[in-house]
């Protein structure tokens, strides 16, 4: 290309960028978005926990993994425990949680068989029962190896929960409340921990060290006697009915959310 048409190619830049902006200027103008009225964080705690609060369903979902914390937290003399009445080692104590672990894989596996089988509401009070019964047999437990066919089962139990438990949630609050009101059950979660450390703490120390892990047992079967009305099918299945116009009239509500979430891996 010589000098000269570089330069003709140059000066027809400044008419083809006038001709864009007149032509830029002839389009409609868009409606400007109003502003979103954002409320304060106290607000926005306030409504998550006063929505979950008045719904016996989602207080019986958010009240299972608080008291759940608590007596786990009690668990916090496991590891002596495990040594001064079962007489393992650390490495018989990391095969203990790997038993524990393996169990929360395949409750996690067979979560979405359970809620199709029982129904969401009746899986959750079988799951958490299951939790109260394998820590009991846990603080009875004579030998390493009762202890961990013990905690599989807990862990089990566990798994299965966090799959069911969750999904139901996501199912039945509406979209703008779903950070809030999830928000709520894991603040109670959290405040509860402390609780159950220091009550394990004091239990080993004041009683004997199964003591605590009694104590743990005896929360969780509580915990599910009180709940098991407040999560039941019934209640499940009125609040995913409920909940399904917020889908569309073409999109029925699933008897069991945590297939949509959590499918079958097994």
């Amino acid at each position: 290309m010589s000098g000269g048409e570089a330069l003709q190619g140059q000066g027809d830049r400044p008419v083809s960028f006038m001709l864009s902006a007149l032509l830029v200027r002839t389009l409609p103008a868009m409606p400007r978005p109003a502003p979103e009225v954002r409320e304060s964080l106290i607000r926005q705690a306030q409504a998550g926990a006063s929505y979950v609060f008045r719904d016996r369903l989602l207080l019986g979902l958010a009240l299972r993994p608080a008291v759940g914390n608590i007596a786990f937290a009690v668990e916090t003399v496991l590891a002596l425990f495990a040594h001064d009445r079962l007489g393992i080692d650390t490495y018989g104590f990391g095969l203990l949680l790997t038993a524990e672990a393996t169990g929360g894989l395949l409750g996690a596996g067979i979560a979405s068989h359970l809620g199709r089988r029982l129904g969401t509401g009746t899986a959750l009070t079988c799951t958490a029962a299951l939790e109260g019964l394998a820590v009991l047999a846990l603080a009875a437990a004579p030998n390493p190896y009762v202890a961990g066919l013990a905690l599989a089962a807990c862990g089990a139990g566990m798994g299965a929960t966090m799959v069911l438990g969750p999904s139901l949630r996501q199912a039945i609050v509406p979209a703008h409340l779903m950070g809030r009101a999830a928000s709520t059950s894991r603040m109670l979660a959290m405040c509860a921990a402390p609780i159950g450390a220091f009550l394990g703490g004091w239990l080993a120390t004041t009683h004997d060290i199964r003591t605590p892990l009694y104590a743990a047992a005896g929360l969780l079967l509580a915990m599910t006697a009180v709940t098991a009305s407040m999560t039941s099918n019934r209640r499940v299945e009125a609040a995913l009915r409920a909940a399904a116009p917020a889908d569309g009239p073409d999109r029925p509500a699933s008897r069991n959310p945590a297939e949509e979430s959590a499918p079958d891996v097994l």
